[in-house]
């Protein structure tokens, strides 16, 4: 293990059993007069449940950097243990488990002073725990919980050496709209080894986004691993600083599709057709959809940085139009707002010219939790002059 590598994980455990410790100060106040070890694991996962975990995405991390080493040199280098392992030789744990500390509690315990210290203790964490719940379901409702075919292109383009830092920062914006292991574990790599140090603090900050607590490595500690005395110089000292700034318009995604393979290799499943005052509806379908492991193609999740309402313009339409192409249906969320809407009847009549399957969903069906397709007829959205309509 290199020295680098062995000082961030001895510095993890170490950071671990400081929190552990600061934690159980606070829980040692609310044991019941009778406690074992299960007791307090079960109360450190009730008042502090995201730090648990983040120790248990700890350890599936370095398990899968073990389990690369294995692969590669036959041998593991961390062996990290399971968090219930590393608490028991935690030194505060220890103690409020020796049989003197323990005699003590039970003989001078308060059940009044227990039940205060209860209460109190929950009214300082639940608003913490809800914070961070709405800040992982914030991030996750930017993304789509589902593992498209076309993610291990998007990497491997990624990955590639003659892959400029531009194409890579568009890439990247790619792979940030779909959260599954496969994205989080190409994410967490790019914290680790990436040397550009703007792509290393998107994977940094994306993974925090979704509470994994990621530790953010220098630029200085960044290893070139290369022989070639030309390529190293720049991997040194140029590339690690090059930057790129995604200008977010309806031009420059519509010139990304027409020029990026990050846009070609794409392809969805389903194009929603909907309201955007249907939002909370269209993220049921999405969820419903990605459950049973459906691609969908949503504007307001998929192309949100480009497709913005006041940026309406021709590009706009072109990219609709090419993400109906990569879509191998569509499902019209049929509401109030949506028969009305002249978007709608562009995205329908213009899938019908694709000659592709067309699919409808009732509002009212959508709230009962009932995601059965049924086929669309398009009779009430047949307009010949649709295209003429979009932009009045």
């Amino acid at each position: 293990m290199s020295g680098v590598t062995k000082h961030i994980y001895d510095r993890e455990i170490i950071d671990i059993n400081i929190m552990w410790n600061s934690q159980l100060k606070k829980i040692e106040k609310v044991l019941p007069c009778t406690y074992n070890e299960d007791t307090i694991i079960d109360l450190l996962k009730k008042y502090y449940p995201h730090e648990w975990k983040s120790v248990e995405y700890k350890k599936q991390y370095y398990d899968q950097k073990d389990k690369y080493l294995i692969k590669r040199f036959g041998k593991a280098r961390y062996k990290m243990p399971f968090a219930e392992e590393i608490i028991r030789n935690n030194v505060k744990f220890k103690y409020l488990l020796s049989d003197k500390t323990k005699s003590n509690y039970s003989s001078s315990f308060d059940e009044d002073i227990w039940k205060k210290n209860k209460d109190a203790l929950w009214r300082e964490r639940k608003n913490k725990i809800a914070r961070i719940d709405t800040k992982i379901s914030n991030a996750k409702a930017k993304t789509q919980m589902v593992t498209p075919v076309f993610l291990d292109q998007l990497i491997g383009l990624y990955n590639r050496i003659n892959t400029s830092q531009k194409d890579r920062m568009y890439i990247i914006h790619e792979l940030k709209k779909y959260y599954n292991p496969k994205v989080i574990k190409f994410f967490f790599k790019l914290n680790d080894t990436e040397l550009n140090k703007q792509l290393r603090e998107i994977a940094f900050y994306h993974l925090q986004s979704f509470n994994y607590q990621p530790r953010l490595r220098r630029q200085k500690y960044m290893q070139v691993h290369t022989k070639r005395k030309k390529r190293k110089e720049y991997l040194k000292k140029v590339y690690p600083y090059e930057t790129y700034s995604i200008p977010h318009n309806p031009d420059e995604l519509e010139y990304r599709i027409e020029n990026g393979k990050e846009q070609k290799i794409k392809s969805y499943d389903y194009f929603i057709s909907h309201s955007s005052k249907d939002s909370r509806l269209v993220q049921d379908i999405i969820t419903y959809e990605n459950s049973i492991g459906k691609n969908i193609f949503c504007d307001w999740i998929n192309d949100s940085d480009y497709l913005k309402r006041n940026l309406l313009c021709e590009a706009t339409l072109k990219v609709i139009e090419w993400r109906l192409q990569q879509s191998k249906a569509i499902i019209f969320l049929r509401t109030h707002n949506s028969v009305e809407s002249v978007w709608c009847k562009y995205e329908l009549n213009y899938f019908a010219e694709l000659n592709k399957p067309i699919y409808y969903l009732d509002e009212d069906k959508v709230k009962s939790g009932d995601f059965a397709l049924l086929k669309y007829d398009m009779e009430e959205f047949i307009d010949p002059n649709y295209k003429k309509l979009a932009l009045m």
